[in-house]
């Protein structure tokens, strides 16, 4: 009878022991799987909302565009941010027919930086001048875009902070979204 206490009792230490050890490894995977998104933290990711990426960011403000052309959906469909490299905060927004990107505005505080950011690029200027917007002095280009639509892109600087905006589009709609932007 003593012998059967005695094999209980380690059969029962024996699980207890199995069962520390699975918990610990749990607690160790757990940590492995939380680290990276923990440590990547400051890196580009996506937010629900500008206010959210704005304060991730510790901005005081993200110039957002007051004006939008007939058509495209507010709120943005995709809101990009990160610290590292540097700060930038980037908003697409979706044609609300077609629901493709139709409007890409960036704000980074890193000079060219914006190509970096956009998933659609100008690829091709035809026209490319400057234009007094504001007291702002920007750079407008006409062009095709990479996905072979005609687009417009504007740039221009406010401190330091480097703004662009592309819209599938002629530039007229394109310096009233710019111009609504700066206050």
């Amino acid at each position: 009878m003593e012998m059967q206490k005695n094999r209980i009792g380690k059969i029962i230490r024996s699980l207890l022991l199995i069962l520390v050890m699975a918990g610990g490894v749990v607690a160790v995977l757990a940590t492995a799987n939380w680290l990276p998104s923990l440590m990547q933290q400051d890196f580009a990711r996506q937010y629900e909302s500008v206010n959210d990426a704005k304060r991730s960011l510790g901005l005081d403000k993200v110039m957002v565009p007051t004006y939008f052309p007939e058509g495209i959906s507010w709120p943005p469909s995709l809101i990009l941010a990160q610290k590292k490299p540097y700060k930038a905060v980037v908003m697409e927004f979706k044609e609300a027919k077609t629901m493709e990107t139709i409007l890409i505005v960036i704000q980074s505080f890193e000079h060219d930086s914006d190509v970096q950011l956009q998933r659609i690029t100008l690829s091709e200027s035809k026209e490319e001048t400057r234009y007094q917007m504001k007291g702002k002095i920007a750079f407008l280009q006409v062009g095709t875009c990479d996905n072979g639509k005609q687009c417009s892109r504007m740039t221009w600087q406010d401190k330091d902070l480097y703004c662009t905006v592309l819209l599938m589009s002629s530039p007229f709609e394109l310096i009233k979204i710019a111009e609504s932007m700066i206050q």
